[in-house]
């Protein structure tokens, strides 16, 4: 069965229509583990789950335990579950590896498997799973249902936002709602755990801006684009207050350099775009920019327009430089952290 879309199939386990395997995987882990446990609850309802329902860890796989599982019979129920969480097929040993395939190839008609493998862990690039991974998933594709929970495009997560808040009383506006998702990197793990404050917060009224500015924790990659846009305006006081904070909430000096060198070379891509006369879609596509990035070309094109090329490039060349100093030089305690700012004030002194 080919790869499918999250709606595909959707539609087609609503059609009572369940697969012997289930594989789901991709870099929204929140979203994976929301769909695998609806899917789970409608599979196996809460009475029959003592006997039939089978939990394994893919990061300590039994798998003579899985074997036994997948062979199971049903006791009064209609179908046995095993569920995996956390496989990475990279972690497996050879043998290992293929027992497994050998376990999937043959599952007992009555038994269902679902494998939620979502997280970072798989891949080797933006888009690219490792290999063992890749031809495990190309396994999984000939034997039961695949599907890639990739985040969404902001202005999807904005709906899904304005759809949850509504079910709970509360209003958002939909530039707000666009706002949170991208104040939370699209990831449905973070956007679920702020909707719960700003539901418990609001109790039945408009969530606001100020609402979400109040309430939501923002990811250090978050910060990366005000980091460094306000370097790159010189806004000093900005940028040593918030380096400072990030450093007292135990975020490595390492960790901060990379999110603003990552937001950067954003700024970069779209200043060389745009000097050659190429929109932000092309820009996007041709630096394969995920959909739940796309916003980031959207800021670093209405930005660039007033930073030259050649203050970008010193910029990314500060930065990296700072970055090659903390891998290969003992800083001490805090060390790191006054590399970085040192950064970051040399950055500010360049002229545009």
């Amino acid at each position: 069965m080919p790869l499918m879309s999250v709606s595909e199939l959707s539609k087609k386990i609503r059609a009572g229509e369940p697969e012997r395997l289930y594989y789901f995987y991709g870099r929204d882990k929140g979203a994976a583990e929301v769909f695998s446990s609806k899917l789970a609850d409608k599979l196996c309802p809460s009475d029959d789950r003592l006997m039939n329902m089978h939990k394994f860890d893919g990061a300590k796989l039994d798998i003579e335990g899985l074997a036994d599982a997948c062979q199971a019979l049903p006791f009064m129920a209609q179908r046995v579950l095993v569920v995996i969480d956390g496989l990475n097929m990279d972690q497996l040993s050879q043998s290992d590896g293929k027992d497994l395939k050998t376990i999937l190839s043959d599952i007992s008609p009555s038994t269902t498997v679902i494998i939620n493998a979502a997280g970072e862990g798989i891949y080797k690039t933006k888009r690219s799973l490792t290999d063992k991974n890749r031809r495990f998933c190309e396994f999984c594709t000939k034997t039961g249902a695949v599907c890639e929970f990739a985040y969404k495009r902001s202005a999807d997560m904005a709906k899904s936002i304005a759809e949850t808040l509504k079910k709970a009383g509360c209003d958002i506006s939909p530039q707000d709602a666009k706002y949170l998702a991208e104040y939370c990197l699209c990831d449905t793990s973070y956007v679920n755990n702020e909707l719960q404050k700003l539901k418990a917060y609001a109790a039945g009224r408009t969530v606001t801006r100020a609402d979400i500015d109040a309430l939501c924790v923002k990811r250090v990659e978050s910060d990366g684009y005000a980091l460094a846009l306000n370097i790159l305006r010189g806004n000093a006081e900005f940028v040593f207050a918030r380096i400072k904070e990030l450093a007292d909430q135990n975020y490595e000096a390492f960790e901060i350099l990379s999110v603003i060198a990552f937001s950067l070379n954003d700024l970069y891509r779209a200043k060389l775009a745009r000097a050659s006369g190429h929109s932000e879609k092309e820009c996007a596509e041709d630096f394969k920019y995920p959909a739940n990035r796309a916003f980031a070309v959207r800021n670093a094109f209405s930005e660039c327009a007033n930073i030259s090329q050649e203050r970008l490039r010193k910029t990314l060349g500060i930065f990296s430089a700072a970055d090659l100093k903390m891998k290969t030089s003992y800083t001490g305690k805090g060390g790191g952290i006054t590399v970085l700012e040192q950064a970051a004030a040399q950055a500010m002194s360049l002229d545009n």
